[in-house]
């Protein structure tokens, strides 16, 4: 590689490149390279100030794939950096959108360029979607829910849409509760089933940072081939049909070999154990903060002030258990050191090999542990759910719609696949897997 060339490279590889003589800010990125965002474009500048939002700003201590880099060693990417490409990809798909379609997308462009790039907001520490199950592990995931409160009180990031439009507040949280008062493209296209700006994104950068090739997929071919339809809804032009099974093939098979490690399921049973000792310990000189206090006095996330749920980050999660690692409970020394140093559970396959739960409380047990914290059941899920129902139908050459399954045995296949029974297992220490003779 020449200087000139090498240059180039180090320019484009700067955490944000700003052009003095022009209008656009760009921004490194592992998909495209550089994400860039016009000022001059009303939505693109919209953007660009709900980036600088302390809201937004946090999504940085916030991890996108949670334990993943204990199995994938450069997962180490946040929430942050997700956002940014799904609001430039939202961009890009309206801008396609808009060429033929401007009356029904400029009037929403702004929403949805807002409701893109804050779809996220709602994560909570540790590890974003298992955090939720950590906490509160009685209710759903409510990250959307949680968005929406943030936009609608209170906080710079209502003060940002306030400012620009006073309608924008209702319509960005219309988007992320998917209000059926709006044109359904402008959620779709954020949360819809099947592909979306959303898993769009995150198919293909948590690939390229788990170090496999098996989530890219064709972004170009996929975006360039969506429409609205009359009625106001996203479809998929039947001549890149590929572009639309190679995006599920490749979901598909990054829910199986990353989302869904038996390694990784186990790591997340650590986090939910910590959580309830540390509720356990209601005397003595057990440490928690403010928020923790208040964290583990909560039924759910609904009763916690948005005060806590910003406090709620990685930086702060990971200040905890190292306190508690040191500290005085030996049962959550232990299981903080686990999650900390990697000294994980180990893993016994129920479903194919049965095993009954008494005899996994028993060996559990003889080796020492406390049932309560050191022995879990894990599954997979059906990754696909809802996408038979929501995803895009497929726009025919002859004018005519008709539903993905039906233009694609394939799609059939994956639906059929992941809806049979899930994989299941036991979750324990070594020493309990010794004792029941399932060590390998």
């Amino acid at each position: 590689m020449d200087k000139n060339n090498t240059l180039i490279t180090r320019q484009q590889l700067s955490a944000t490149v700003k052009n003095t003589d022009s209008t656009t800010v760009s921004f490194a990125d592992v998909v495209s390279q550089i994400l860039s965002f016009d000022k001059s474009i009303a939505s693109q500048a919209l953007v660009l100030k709900l980036i600088d939002t302390s809201w937004v700003q946090r999504l940085r201590d916030l991890s996108q794939t949670a334990n993943t880099r204990l199995v994938y060693m450069f997962s180490e990417h946040s929430r942050f950096g997700h956002s940014m490409g799904v609001a430039a990809l939202a961009e890009r798909v309206m801008t396609i959108l808009s060429a033929s379609n401007p009356a029904q997308v400029e009037p929403y462009r702004k929403a949805v360029s807002s409701a893109a790039i804050l779809h996220d907001i709602g994560h909570i520490a540790p590890g974003c979607h298992i955090a939720y199950k950590t906490w509160f592990p009685e209710s759903p995931d409510a990250h959307e829910q949680v968005g929406c409160r943030i936009i609608t009180e209170q906080t710079d990031v209502h003060d940002v849409l306030n400012s620009d439009d006073p309608k924008l507040v209702a319509d960005v949280a219309g988007i992320l509760r998917e209000d059926p008062a709006l044109p359904a493209w402008t959620w779709q296209l954020i949360s819809g089933g099947g592909w979306n700006v959303d898993r769009g994104n995150w198919c293909i950068v948590d690939s390229l940072l788990a170090g496999v090739s098996y989530g890219q997929y064709n972004i170009p071919a996929l975006i360039e081939s969506v429409v609205i339809t009359d009625d106001g809804h996203l479809a998929l032009r039947e001549n890149r049909l590929d572009a639309m099974m190679h995006f599920a093939v490749s979901r598909h098979a990054l829910y199986r070999q990353l989302y869904q490690h038996r390694v990784l399921l186990a790591a997340d049973t650590l986090n939910r154990a910590i959580v309830q000792r540390a509720r356990d310990l209601t005397s003595g000189t057990f440490f928690a903060d403010e928020t923790m206090t208040q964290v583990l006095a909560a039924q759910n996330v609904e009763s916690l002030k948005l005060p806590a749920i910003f406090a709620m980050t990685e930086s702060w999660w990971r200040y905890h258990i190292t306190r508690w690692s040191t500290g005085d409970d030996a049962i959550m020394r232990d299981l903080c050191f686990r999650l900390l140093y990697r000294k994980l559970f180990k893993t016994v396959r129920s479903d194919n090999q049965p095993l009954d739960i008494k005899d996994a409380r028993a060996a559990v047990t003889k080796a020492g542990f406390d049932v309560r914290y050191y022995l879990h059941e894990v599954s997979t899920s059906d990754m696909h759910t809802n996408d038979l129902e929501q995803s895009m139908p497929v726009l025919q050459d002859n004018g005519r719609l008709s539903a993905l399954t039906d233009a694609d045995p394939l799609f059939r296949t994956l639906l059929s696949e992941t809806g049979a029974a899930p994989r299941t297992w036991y979750v324990m220490p070594e020493e309990a897997k010794v004792l029941l003779g399932r060590k390998r």
